[in-house]
């Protein structure tokens, strides 16, 4: 994910002191109103953003659901350098780690993406009392008015819960509520009307100004109504919460989401790429790809997770870390490790590229890079590499202070069933991955090690180093990624297990001994392997795309899988993890 402290802060400076020296620049004020069709005729606020409102929440409403609702709402503004386009309101609905969800108006979106005016420096702001944090524009649906922005960093907000039970009649009251541009709560009150306007909106006697566009309606027991949208004539339309709820379902879990999102990347945001090792875009309109944020398979607790035991996924929680090695202050590499059995310890099993070259000819340990393990109670530590093999691409990695539980044993044992599950666990969030499978031992991928199995489980680049186990937590292999192979090669077992071994004989890290022969040939190698030079294991790099360009690239892509990839991936998902 995107870290945005930097840009924030900065952002945070410059509204309070153009706030105080009244510098906040406005956009000419225009009228909004917005037809059956969705189509808003114009989007720029209006002079005063508090007009025919009341400040706070009504005495009526009950003082705890006064608070719920008062950290249900945020200010969503759109901004050029720092003069102020929109100013809307926005309600969080969904939370996945340190992403939160807001549905607003798709005004925004039209706003953002308006091709008749040229604005440099375009940036989306949410902003929830004295907190300001960057918004990425992800989702919208000019029909129904309705657009999805995400931000990171704003946990003390209460996400509104959505129901498709609650029922809402005529007349009943109402209170709709908003956030100014300064951050202070606004509301005014009212009734439901009778009737729909159109084919998808309601409407309410609550007169509201502009900057309530895309925020909360609720009712006196803090239930969601609706979204607002705008004041027609003596009413305000708003589109009804069972219709947004549908419309919520289709945009897809926030785990599908990529960030940044083609739209909401603002020049503040690039600032932070840098710091997680990402290269800034050429112009807006591109799509970061290959990080190590996206996701893959079921997050843990959902879909194939409820195949297994319960003692097993305990084991797995609890053995699964995540790794990031940094340079300086810069993030290198990001990636999955477990906790094994090893020389009477617990020690992380991984992956080499954690620290070695990137590139095709990446047979070197970069030096002085610094690790840090996010552990599965959340915690980050240091981490100290210990042993490593390049021709294999195998570390292990040590952490002071934390005692594994039940570390996962890698032993002989009989190949049993072809299901296996791919494991992985993100360093932004802790958040911890499963992707189910079954292994085929078909050759193929751009590796030149002669070793590797391969799985249908399809992983990211968040999976690399992480194990491959049966659904009973044994240990098949430790996962790697080819991009466009079509699955995932494997390490097994069988070539880890003489590789432990023979980290027992050897000089760890500490002591200068991680490479024993010259960088282009092998350390070690398995009885049998006689290559001659070190294997390579190119990870695709962090890249930006049109997204035309992307599409066709990833459909030359996929044309370029064997047909008997195509059919195993068909037979893995033929059973569903939805159930």
């Amino acid at each position: 994910m995107l870290g945005s402290n930097k840009g924030a802060a900065d952002l945070t400076r410059n509204l309070k002191r153009n706030e105080r020296t009244g510098h906040l620049k406005r956009s000419p004020a225009k009228k909004n109103r917005i037809c059956d069709g969705g189509e808003p005729t114009e989007l720029l606020i209006s002079g005063d953003l508090l007009r025919n409102s009341n400040q706070g929440v009504p005495s009526e409403i009950n003082k705890q659901i006064a608070s719920n609702l008062s950290k249900s709402v945020v200010s969503v503004a759109l901004f050029n350098g720092e003069t102020l386009l929109l100013a809307l309101s926005g309600i969080p609905v969904q939370r996945l780690g340190n992403v939160t969800r807001f549905l607003t108006s798709a005004s925004l979106a039209k706003a953002f993406n308006d091709g008749r005016k040229v604005y440099p420096d375009l940036k989306v702001v949410v902003r929830h009392e004295n907190k300001v944090v960057p918004g990425f524009l992800d989702k919208h649906d000019p029909h129904l008015n309705i657009a999805a922005v995400n931000v990171m960093d704003l946990s003390d907000l209460h996400t509104v819960l959505l129901s498709r039970d609650l029922k809402f009649p005529p007349h009943k009251k109402v209170v709709a509520v908003g956030c100014d541009v300064s951050g202070n709560l606004i509301s005014t009150q009212g009734i439901l009307n009778e009737g729909s306007c159109g084919s998808r909106y309601m409407s309410s006697t609550c007169k509201i100004s502009e900057v309530y566009e895309g925020g909360p309606l609720f009712d006196f027991d803090g239930n969601l109504v609706g979204i607002n949208l705008s004041l027609d004539k003596e009413t305000t339309l708003y589109l009804p919460m069972i219709v947004a709820l549908i419309w919520l379902d289709r945009c897809g879990s926030l785990e599908n989401t990529k960030f940044p999102v083609r739209d909401g990347l603002s020049m503040y945001q690039v600032e932070d790429l840098e710091s997680l090792g990402y290269p800034k875009p050429k112009y807006y309109g591109m799509i970061l790809v290959n990080t190590f944020e996206e996701p893959f398979g079921n997050k843990c607790g959902e879909g194939v997770w409820r195949k297994l035991s319960e003692t097993t996924s305990d084991i797995l929680k609890r053995n699964v870390v995540a790794l990031a090695s940094f340079r300086g202050k810069e993030r290198f590499f990001a990636c999955t490790g477990l906790f094994i059995e090893w020389n009477g310890r617990a020690i992380i099993l991984t992956s080499a590229s954690l620290l070695r070259e990137s590139g095709y000819k990446d047979q070197k340990i970069v030096t002085n890079l610094r690790i840090e393990v996010l552990l599965p109670n959340k915690n980050c530590t240091e981490g100290k590499l210990e042993y490593v093999n390049l021709h294999y691409n195998v570390a292990l990695v040590s952490v002071k202070d934390f005692s594994a539980c039940q570390p996962v044993k890698v032993e002989e044992r009989w190949p049993g069933s072809g299901e296996v599950l791919a494991l992985g666990r993100y360093f932004s969030s802790g958040i911890l991955m499963a992707a189910k499978g079954q292994r085929y031992s078909r050759p193929g991928g751009s590796f030149d090690c002669k070793y590797l199995g391969y799985s249908t489980c399809k992983i990211t680049k968040a999976g690399i180093g992480g194990p491959l186990l049966d659904y009973d937590g044994k240990f098949v292999g430790m996962n790697f990624y080819d991009k466009y192979v079509g699955h995932t090669p494997y390490l097994s077992w069988c070539e880890i297990l003489p590789l432990l071994e023979y980290f027992k004989t050897k000089g760890a890290v500490a002591e200068g001994d991680y490479c024993g022969n010259p960088s282009d040939k092998p350390d070690w190698a398995k009885e049998g392997d006689n290559s001659v030079f070190c294997n390579s294991w190119h990870v695709p790099s962090p890249c930006w795309y049109d997204p035309e360009v992307l599409e066709k690239v990833e459909n030359e892509a996929q044309s370029r899988v064997p047909r008997y990839l195509i059919e195993l991936e068909w037979d893995s998902d033929s059973d569903s993890d939805s159930e």
